[in-house]
């Protein structure tokens, strides 16, 4: 696939209760935590220069309050996010909720190979393909027509999503996807 003609950022969102609690979000709408919304704020400030000109977000509210953030700290209107379900994390099924020891043992065979980096479909989870079908169309649609010289697009997202978009936008076989660096809560990577 041809990268698109853009400086494009992938923003992972601030920490919540759920992360800290060890517990698996997926679709589940999980709001920042306290920690997580000064991170995002830190994120924010990190990211403001050179000035984003498009802001792509998750309609989650954990990635949506971290593009807000980002958007006041580079003195941008928040109502101008574009916000797309097609960024949302990988739905992760029977997972969501519980914690990796809950589903350790109820799990087994799961659990296993999601350890070993399978990014397939199990235990009900959509799997990195089907998110990446959904995740890079949002992506190239905001980038269509547009050359990299009107600026920064900072996409705001989640630890498989961002994988999933990484692992398309560079090119990299699906088997080599769980071997790819992500950014951590909070955290943005530059893609080029």
């Amino acid at each position: 696939m041809a990268a698109p003609d853009w400086e494009i950022v992938i923003a992972r969102h601030g920490p919540t209760e759920w992360s800290r609690a060890g517990r698996f979000s997926g679709h589940t709408d999980i709001p920042l935590s306290a920690e997580g919304r000064t991170r995002a704020a830190e994120l924010g400030r990190a990211l403001r220069r050179p000035l984003p000109e498009r802001i792509l977000s998750s309609d989650l509210a954990r990635a949506r309050q971290t593009a807000t953030s980002i958007a006041l700290a580079a003195g941008l209107d928040p109502d101008e996010i574009t916000i797309s379900s097609g960024l949302r994390e990988e739905s992760l099924g029977s997972w969501e909720g519980r914690t990796r020891a809950q589903i350790a043992s109820t799990n087994r065979d799961g659990f296993a190979r999601w350890l070993s980096g399978d990014i397939g479909v199990f235990d009900g989870r959509e799997g990195l393909a089907a998110v990446a079908r959904r995740a890079v169309p949002v992506l190239l649609d905001q980038c269509a027509g547009r050359p990299r010289s009107t600026g920064r697009l900072v996409v705001v997202t989640h630890a498989n999503t961002a994988v999933a978009l990484i692992g398309t936008l560079a090119d990299i076989p699906r088997g080599q996807w769980a071997d790819l660096p992500c950014p951590g809560p909070a955290q943005a990577m530059v893609l080029w």
